[in-house]
């Protein structure tokens, strides 16, 4: 797959549904190219076409379709990502993971770690949780709230007043971005305020994030810069904004 095609799947993951002209702007190609895109997409049964753009399919299909797009892109960094962050878990831990699909990277390297035993892992989403079964040495508390259908995480007043009375050893979150400037930032203002909520609870707050998203700014801040405890990047991450980082006196782990 072409990478332009991958990130009109991403766009329409992220947006529901573009037109050619959105994609043309977007993309910073010509309307027919976009066209030409779209109709190879649409025999692959990537996507739909309507008139005049294209939107991914709808119901359970389109939901479980969006989420595997994000988790599909920089899949290796987020790999790597993830097993580094399984080392900062240990036995008798109380951890929570968000519903990013870095996070759920490091759910699928903790189901590895056989050595780990009574940890209890709190998912925020019902994909981390899905990914948690069968693991009988890691207990594994649900919350209740509401459900985003886009992204499977699971927000509002029931999912924080479940979290009230828990001790949160460790939060390991994924975020759209993140700079010394604007701190970590995402785009959904529910998950937003979740986020908020459990970086002003854990002991220990733990983002893991892949080197595209430095110095990219979502919609509203969930956390500043000194508030984290650590970073998780790849090799990919600009150099420069690592060492501002750092003289915040934030911990950051190159995975490779």
């Amino acid at each position: 797959m072409l990478a332009r095609h991958q990130k009109i799947l991403e766009l329409l993951a992220d947006k529901e549904d573009l037109s050619v002209k959105d994609l043309s702007e977007k993309l910073n190609v010509t309307g027919a190219t976009v066209r030409t895109d779209l109709n190879i997409l649409a025999k692959a049964d990537k996507i739909e076409r309507v008139h005049g753009g294209a939107h991914i399919k709808e119901g359970r299909t389109r939901q479980e379709y969006t989420f595997q797009v994000r988790k599909s892109l920089n899949a290796n960094k987020k790999e790597k990502i993830g097993r580094a962050a399984s080392n900062l878990v240990s036995p008798f831990d109380s951890i929570i993971l968000d519903s990013s699909s870095t996070v759920l990277a490091l759910a699928h390297a903790l189901r590895l770690r056989e050595d780990l035993t009574e940890i209890t892992v709190i998912p925020t989403g019902i994909w981390t949780a899905i990914e948690m079964m069968g693991c009988e040495n890691i207990n594994v508390l649900l919350p209740g709230g509401y459900l985003r259908h886009a992204s499977g995480s699971i927000t509002g007043l029931p999912t924080t007043g479940f979290l009230n009375d828990i001790l949160i050893q460790k939060a390991f979150l994924g975020a759209l971005g993140i700079s010394v400037k604007n701190g970590v930032s995402d785009t959904h203002l529910l998950e937003v305020e979740l986020k908020k909520y459990i970086v002003n609870k854990a002991k220990e707050v733990i983002i893991l994030i892949d080197g595209s998203k430095f110095n990219q700014t979502g919609l509203a801040t969930f956390a500043g810069i000194k508030q984290i405890s650590t970073i998780i990047t790849d090799t990919s991450a600009p150099k420069s904004e690592i060492e501002k980082i750092k003289k915040s006196g934030v911990k950051v782990i190159i995975a490779k």
